[in-house]
């Protein structure tokens, strides 16, 4: 005789902040995805739901909801019927298709810096401007 055991939900460790010019559903669809990308939500592990997460977060079902759609339009998540959503089975190449966007916007950054008249350094120091922006 099998006996059932429940699937583990993972502690997704998210953090909203009210003051900030992100929106809250962004926030939270960020945080999942960088759960997903460094391999600490595993593939085929299933998510907290999108209402207990709404309820963890003190936001509406609505903003966990927009956060999980896009999750899955991204090809990050699946959802299953009457079982919620879990992680896609294959992160790497997730992983792989935004480098290679990244490769292709940093292409089209250095033909623009070009252009401009600028030189590696002060690209370099650009980037690193907006990159220290969207951490913050």
């Amino acid at each position: 005789m099998e006996t059932y055991k429940p699937e583990v939900m993972p502690k997704m460790n998210i953090h909203i902040s009210l003051q900030s010019d992100i929106p809250t559903y962004e926030q939270i669809k960020i945080q999942i995805k960088a759960q997903i990308l460094d391999g600490r939500l595993a593939p085929n592990q299933p998510l907290t739901s999108m209402r207990q997460l709404a309820r963890d977060l003190r936001v509406s079902v609505i903003t966990t909801t927009r956060a999980y759609s896009d999750l899955e339009a991204e090809g990050l998540i699946y959802t299953v019927q009457g079982r919620g959503c879990f992680v896609k089975g294959d992160a790497e190449m997730v992983r792989r298709q935004y480098l290679q966007n990244i490769d292709e916007a940093f292409r089209t950054a250095v033909e623009k810096g070009k252009a401009a008249g600028l030189n590696l350094a002060e690209l370099q120091d650009r980037l690193e401007e907006i990159f220290h922006e969207k951490c913050n």
